[in-house]
């Protein structure tokens, strides 16, 4: 094994324990409640709905899962980052988990429509391995990262390497399933593969800190994914430690 593949598989040991999958589920009544009007206009629409909601996969607790994501721990008493787009359902539950198979609830105590980042606690009190915070300001073209995220909702603790790409991108990105856009700028812009999923997962370099929460990926396009300053999360986790609020 070369020094290069060796620092790549330490980083990843450091930071595979710390990467959550996070899934949404939401209860029945309020799935229907966020349909549209057009869909009880639709013939037969209850016959549909009955068999979509027994078929459905759901939770321990029979809620419907919608989807799911990626998040990382940043400190041991289970404070964890994300992207706001993964958690930007209100009326939802989201699971967390866990490398070790363990799962467990978390509320979201902050989201940042500005810059795409949220961050969720833990409702159980216990401690967890996290993630180190790093600095791009030395970040530099060509650099190695690894990105780490549960992809396509289905493969957790998938991990993909490749290197910066670019700096200060600028982008316009899908917010939700309904087409809205958001925009987002100064990205990190990266070749290592980041898939539907994969959002809110850790964009780390060789040391296996994280400098960027995984953000979006050009459909369409080949090796072209990007991620957020670590930074523009760290100062939202400074205001909400010291306001209690972004």
């Amino acid at each position: 094994m070369t020094e290069h593949e060796t620092k790549i598989t330490q980083a990843v040991g450091k930071v595979l324990p710390a990467v959550v999958s996070i899934t949404i589920a939401k209860e029945v009544k309020d799935i229907t409640k966020d349909l549209p009007l057009e869909f009880f206009r639709m013939p037969h629409y209850q016959e549909f709905l009955e068999h979509e909601i027994e078929h459905a996969q759901k939770d321990e607790k029979g809620r419907i899962k919608v989807g799911g994501g990626s998040g990382f721990f940043v400190s041991d008493d289970g404070i964890i980052l994300t992207n706001r787009h993964v958690v930007a359902d209100k009326h939802a539950t989201y699971d967390i988990g866990m490398s070790d198979g363990k799962s467990f609830e978390a509320e979201v105590i902050a989201r940042d429509p500005i810059n795409d980042v949220a961050i969720l606690k833990l409702k159980s009190k216990q401690k967890v391995p996290f993630i180190n915070i790093g600095e791009i300001k030395t970040l530099i073209l060509g650099q190695s990262v690894i990105a780490v995220g549960n992809a396509l909702g289905e493969f957790q603790n998938t991990v993909s390497t490749g290197v910066v790409s670019g700096l200060s991108r600028f982008i316009s990105a899908s917010a939700d399933m309904m087409g809205n856009q958001e925009r987002l700028r100064g990205l990190i812009q990266t070749d290592a593969a980041i898939n539907p999923g994969n959002s809110g997962g850790p964009l780390c370099n060789l040391e296996g800190h994280a400098i960027g929460v995984n953000v979006a990926v050009v459909f369409g396009a080949q090796n072209i994914g990007f991620a957020i300053p670590i930074e523009k999360a760290k100062r939202d986790l400074d205001e909400v430690k010291k306001f209690g609020r972004i």
